[in-house]
C-alpha cells in the first residue's frame, strides 16, 4: 500500500450508536415483528426518540401509532430493558434499543414506512430474517422470560 492509498482508506472508526425504542407485542405466544419499505430484515416496531417527544415512553406511543395503527395504553407499559447489538446494514454502528411490553388497542397493519408484518414464535426465530437485537438479543431474553 502506498502513502497516496493510506490517505484515502478511512479507518473503520465505529459511529455513534442508533438509540431507539421498541415494542415487544405479544399475542397468543407470538412476536410482532415489522419490516420496512425496501428492506429485508424483521424488527421490533419502535423508533427513533424525537426532540419534541416528552419522554421514551412518549416517542414509543407515536411511533406505534405511525408504524402500526394503533394505540398503545400507557398504562400497560412496562420497561423490559436495553438491548444493543450491530445495526442492521450499518457498518460500525451500534443500534441500542429501550424495550417496553405493552397491550395496545386496535388490530396492527402496515402504516408509514412499514411495509409487512409478521407475528413470529420467538422459540423459531428461523422463520424470518431478522436484525441482530432481535435474533441475538431480544428473542433470546423474551424466550427465558415468557417460560418462567
Amino acid at each position: 500500500m502506498t502513502k497516496s492509498d493510506q490517505a484515502t482508506t478511512a479507518p473503520d472508526i465505529p459511529l455513534p450508536p442508533i438509540n431507539k425504542v421498541g415494542l415487544a407485542l405479544l399475542h397468543k405466544g407470538k412476536l410482532l415483528l415489522a419490516r420496512s419499505r425496501g428492506d429485508s430484515v424483521f424488527q421490533i416496531p419502535g423508533g427513533k426518540v424525537d426532540p419534541e417527544d416528552a419522554s421514551d415512553l412518549a416517542a414509543l406511543v407515536r411511533e406505534i401509532d405511525e408504524e402500526l395503527g394503533v394505540a398503545l395504553i400507557e398504562s400497560s407499559a412496562v420497561f423490559l430493558g436495553l438491548f444493543s447489538a450491530p445495526a442492521a446494514g450499518k457498518k460500525n454502528r451500534m443500534v441500542n434499543v429501550k424495550l417496553y411490553r405493552a397491550e395496545v388497542t386496535g388490530t396492527p397493519t402496515p402504516c408509514s414506512e412499514i411495509e409487512e408484518l409478521r407475528w413470529v414464535d420467538p422459540f423459531a426465530s428461523e422463520e424470518v430474517t431478522m436484525s441482530e437485537v432481535v435474533r441475538a438479543q431480544i428473542l433470546p431474553f423474551l424466550c427465558e422470560t415468557e417460560t418462567e
